[in-house]
């Protein structure tokens, strides 16, 4: 008698996982939480309990670290690498690839002032045209240490470039949080202090070239975020290999 074969092929595999719909994962981990409940000290002891009870601390893990999305991350990049450029007078060429060409061209010029070498990705104007006054122009680079040396020098440009002021490409909570911080500097100044706006902080002028030598050294001495114990809370009585015998033994949150 011959012996029956599976019918599995990469094809067939294929086509029968695509048909099964995606679980939720918050349900997906309830139903191992549910699963691992179920069996008995022993089993639950059992290599493979252990190594499910693992995998989904893991999985729990990834989703909390993921709560930002991947569009977010996408955009957050390409503002790093973004200024804008405020009050640089529109071209008055006649064709709109002219008009991009002179704007592409003084946007070098204010790098080449600046001393920046970098050159820019792409720039363009955002907005509606209007006679009143010249739209925004946006300035990507290719790298963020390009947008952050043209925003730290962009103070040499008062002269060549009266009236334009260049900022990083920002999102509305971020601009309002810029203002205020600039409001509060001019109270402060009312107030007879000499202070500063730099990345983001009012600091004294007198502590400046202090603060920006200890910068460097504090932002690379952050340490990295850990193996947070906090997934625990979501599985704490999953048996795992990350624990032991000796971990005590908590009721799970409610998914």
């Amino acid at each position: 008698m011959s012996k029956r074969t599976a019918e599995l092929s990469p094809a067939s595999f294929r086509d029968e996982m695509a048909s099964v719909p995606v679980p939720n994962a918050a349900n997906l981990l309830k139903g191992i939480y549910d699963y691992l409940s179920s069996l008995s000290d022993p089993e639950r002891k059992s290599p493979l309990s252990l190594l499910l009870g693992t995998c989904a601390i893991q999985m729990n893990e990834l989703l909390t670290r993921s709560s930002v999305s991947i569009d977010d991350v996408i955009e957050k990049d390409k503002r790093d690498r973004c200024v804008v450029v405020q009050g640089l007078s529109e071209s008055s060429a006649m064709k709109p690839s002219e008009r991009v060409a002179d704007d592409l061209s003084r946007v070098i010029s204010m790098l080449d002032h600046a001393g920046v070498e970098h050159s820019p990705a792409t720039t363009f104007r955002m907005g509606v045209k209007s006679d009143s006054r010249p739209r925004l122009l946006k300035v990507m680079f290719h790298c963020r240490s390009a947008q952050k040396a043209f925003i730290a020098k962009s103070h040499t440009l008062t002269t060549p470039f009266p009236g334009v002021f260049v900022r990083p490409s920002q999102t509305k909570e971020e601009r309002e949080k810029a203002f205020q911080l600039r409001e509060k500097k001019r109270a402060m100044i009312k107030e007879g202090r000499d202070v500063v706006i730099f990345e983001g902080e009012i600091i004294e002028r007198s502590k400046l070239a202090e603060y920006k030598k200890r910068r460097p050294m504090h932002s690379l001495s952050r340490t990295p975020i850990p193996f947070s114990s906090d997934t625990q809370s979501f599985f704490p009585t999953i048996p795992s290999l990350m624990t032991t015998s000796n971990s005590p033994s908590v009721h799970p949150s409610t998914i």
